[in-house]
């Protein structure tokens, strides 16, 4: 499948079949998240691949909609860490959530690309996500990605141009209209 159409077929799926992930394809669905670009690319991002049903459960206690989780065959858990973040976008935020968020994007690109389901939670306690995985100070979590092969039809969710703005209403050339 090639970039756009994985673009174009990915949908939020929030059930999963109870079938394993084979490793060959979660590598390549990590490979893609590694892969990311990042502000002078400082890859401030690490991430915790969870496939211990007695982790995830606690993890998924952790999540406001965590049912999700707990069934995930994978949850990949997206960190940012403080000390590799001295870029600031514009001189006013931190570029870390820019940069785990393109990693982030490109696991679930390639995560349907591969006939894999994902989904982007971001609805989670921060301090009991940490306590379950272990995590030390300075490094935070900002995505719980659970993975693997949808249960549902048409890999759940709605069509990504369904509800969509038109062109008109985001794009502008040379100058801001709005």
């Amino acid at each position: 499948m090639d970039l756009l159409e994985a673009i174009r077929s990915y949908r939020p799926c929030r059930q999963f079949q109870a079938k394993p992930v084979p490793p060959e394809k979660l590598k390549n669905v990590l490979a893609a998240a590694r892969l990311a670009p990042s502000q002078n690319n400082l890859q401030p991002w690490r991430f915790v691949v969870v496939q211990d049903d007695e982790v995830k459960r606690r993890l998924a206690q952790a999540c406001v909609r965590g049912k999700v989780v707990a069934e995930a065959p994978v949850v990949v858990v997206a960190f940012s860490v403080e000390e590799d973040i001295p870029v600031t976008v514009g001189g006013y935020i931190s570029a870390y959530p820019l940069d785990v968020a393109a990693a982030v994007q490109n696991l679930q690109l390639a995560a349907t690309a591969e006939g894999l389901g994902s989904a982007w939670m971001v609805d989670f306690h921060e301090d009991k996500v940490r306590s379950v995985l272990g995590v030390p100070e300075g490094i935070h979590p900002l995505a719980i990605v659970p993975v693997g092969f949808s249960a549902e039809p048409n890999g759940g969710g709605r069509p990504p141009s369904e509800g969509r703005k038109s062109p008109d209403e985001i794009i502008a050339y040379n100058a801001y209209p709005w």
